[in-house]
């Protein structure tokens, strides 16, 4: 690992939020280390990308504003990802008529993620320890130790190992082909079932069709998540043609809070330390939004 005396950000995790917030600092000429082990299970591997407050029921809860916000931000986040980038993050507002808001549409978070690492540093290192010295932030990982001035942890369902109180929660979707049916469509949520928003995205990888919400992922293919799943795509698509194969499983922990808020701001134990996890399923929606105030921290000296 080259030495380095202080200087530059570490951005630890590299999945959608993480990513983000590395191309937003990167972008302000902030000099950028990702580093993201790339562990299976990741929340953005299976991110439906919904931008939906009124779908999530998010109007009139503490996360509203920020859901606003973020909302508004997205058209611009997603125009410099690309321009950045040279690769497109599938941006769509909502189709007119189709229950959205009026703010609200989607992205695709793999192309999402895959944009804003273009170009970055992103080392495939898992980050031990963190601790603060004269130099700055001391980062011991796997492979070595180097200081940076200040560092970012956006670990999603892996933060517990930093302090910090985060849970994952088990979210599995289906990818089929092309249904040929106008999409989005959503369900009503049935009673008992709220953990449970069952939705038909079209996506540049298929028809997405989700989801769960559970404490562990399905252990094996045509299991209960595949048939809950396939289920609910007959509900909103129509019977499904015979055999039709499944394109992919897709399953990521969510990191959830106790009181299921983001966790965005300062580190209780490190000054150094700018804190970006327990989006919960609303990472997508928030991500912008989270890049910007990191930004903001850092701008204002926090780190020294």
């Amino acid at each position: 690992m080259t030495a380095r005396d202080g200087t530059g950000v570490a951005v630890i995790g590299g999945g959608l939020i993480g990513a983000c917030v590395a191309a937003e600092l990167a972008w302000a000429g902030e000099r950028v280390t990702v580093f993201d082990p790339d562990r299976p299970g990741a929340a953005w591997a299976a991110s439906a990308g919904l931008l939906t407050p009124t779908h999530e029921d998010l109007r009139g809860t503490p996360l509203d504003g920020d859901a606003v916000l973020s909302l508004a931000l997205w058209p611009d986040f997603a125009r410099r990802l690309e321009a950045a980038s040279g690769q497109a993050v599938h941006h769509r507002p909502a189709p007119p008529g189709r229950g959205f808001g009026p703010l609200e549409g989607q992205v695709h978070p793999p192309s999402v993620r895959a944009a804003a690492l273009a170009g970055l540093e992103v080392r495939r290192e898992e980050v031990l320890h963190l601790q603060e010295d004269p130099r700055g932030l001391k980062v011991r990982t796997d492979a070595g130790e180097e200081v940076f001035a200040a560092g970012v942890l956006a670990c999603g369902a892996w933060s517990a190992a930093f302090g910090l109180p985060v849970r994952a929660v088990w979210g599995e979707a289906l990818l089929l082909p092309g249904s040929g049916a106008p999409l989005p469509r959503y369900a009503p949520r049935r009673a008992g079932r709220a953990a449970h928003r069952r939705y038909a995205l079209d996506r540049p990888d298929g028809v997405y069709v989700g989801a769960t919400a559970r404490p562990q992922p399905s252990p094996a293919p045509g299991g209960w998540s595949d048939r809950w799943l396939l289920g609910v795509a007959r509900d909103l698509l129509g019977d499904l043609p015979p055999g039709q194969a499944v394109r992919g499983r897709l399953a990521g922990a969510r990191p959830v809070t106790p009181d299921g808020q983001p966790i965005v701001g300062p580190h209780p134990d490190w000054a150094r330390v700018f804190v970006a996890t327990g989006h919960g399923r609303h990472g997508a929606l928030l991500a912008p939004l989270t890049a910007r105030r990191a930004l903001d921290w850092l701008r204002a000296g926090v780190a020294g």
